[in-house]
């Protein structure tokens, strides 16, 4: 059996789907979000099981590996942004790792795989971003900088104690059960679904040329999936995304295309300060699990803005 921490956020909650459509039973680690998604609603107390987990109490954490005789996990739970103070931020993301990563030692998991993010790229001028690259030791905000230090930390903690630790660089993602909307493409079909005009935040209207690794949560959620249950793993990291740039005006055409009546004038060319080929290359993953992105830009929003409209609390 396998515990998702954090499995009733956006990513968790498709993790635990691929999870399950695998053949393999999960426990959802859950601390203060308690829901019954539909994504897998059915197979609560079959399948499913919700265990109340706080990653900053080590006991609690092995007790649910004890009884639930989990395996393997996956730790995706992250402090929301801007919540909690410096120091508040620092302590729980620390004590939460040093839980997890003793608590899968005493309790002779298999694997623990560790949700990084492409934000440890920020400050890297041009792409392809690659694994091995080497990274700023500066960071502009606390998921960069936290996503760092686990993976320098907890490689650390697997070298020296022998638990298999893998970390997950997991890129720019947006479909159904976004919750928080913050990004591009969840913004636009927002928009056109509702009818509103966009909210492009303090940015402002983004420019046509930029460009962006997206892509869609089902995508992301079985690239985790595969890392997770794959017999062996050759490297200690990975990337996870579409493994190619997608221009935003591009998006902004298959929202559209998926609702014809919506329009929207992004600004011509590309902003004074775009990367060059800002993408991750996603070789490594697919060498080792087999992964590759099954979405089609196209696909991913039509699908996105079916379910939006399908779903109007969610809009």
């Amino acid at each position: 059996m396998i515990l998702v921490t954090g499995g009733m956020g956006f990513i968790g909650m498709h993790t635990v789907r691929q999870l399950l459509d695998a053949g393999e039973d999960g426990v959802i680690g859950v601390h203060s979000s308690r829901r019954e998604p539909d994504i897998f609603k059915d197979e609560i107390g079959k399948r499913v099981q919700i265990a109340q987990v706080d990653v900053t109490s080590g006991f609690g954490l092995i007790d649910t590996m004890q009884k639930y005789k989990i395996t393997r996990m996956a730790h995706m739970v992250a402090p929301r942004l801007g919540v909690m103070g410096p120091g508040e931020e620092l302590r729980t993301n620390m004590t939460g790792l040093v839980n997890v990563l003793e608590s899968a030692r005493l309790a002779g998991l298999e694997r623990v795989a560790i949700a990084s993010s492409v934000s440890v790229y920020a400050g890297i001028k041009e792409g392809p971003f690659t694994e091995d690259i080497t990274l700023p030791m500066s960071s502009t905000n606390s998921t960069e900088a936290y996503k760092k230090t686990f993976e320098i930390l907890g490689g650390f903690y697997g070298s020296q104690t022998g638990l298999d630790t893998v970390f997950m660089r997991i890129g720019n993602i947006f479909g159904p059960l976004y919750y928080s909307g913050f990004n591009l493409p969840s913004r636009l079909v927002k928009a056109a679904v509702t009818g509103q005009p966009p909210v492009y935040g303090p940015a402002g209207t983004p420019f046509a040329d930029d460009e962006g690794d997206w892509t869609f949560v089902k995508d992301v959620s079985k690239g985790i999936q595969l890392l997770i249950m794959a017999d062996k793993l050759n490297h200690p990291v990975y990337n996870i995304s579409s493994g190619r740039p997608t221009k935003l005006g591009d998006i902004a055409d298959a929202v559209s295309k998926a609702v014809p009546e919506a329009n929207f004038e992004l600004q011509p060319g590309k902003s004074p300060n775009a990367r060059k080929s800002p993408y991750s290359d996603i070789s490594r993953i697919a060498a080792d699990t087999g992964y590759g992105p099954n979405y089609a830009l196209n696909d991913a929003i039509a699908e996105y803005a079916d379910w939006m409209k399908a779903t109007p609390e969610w809009s």
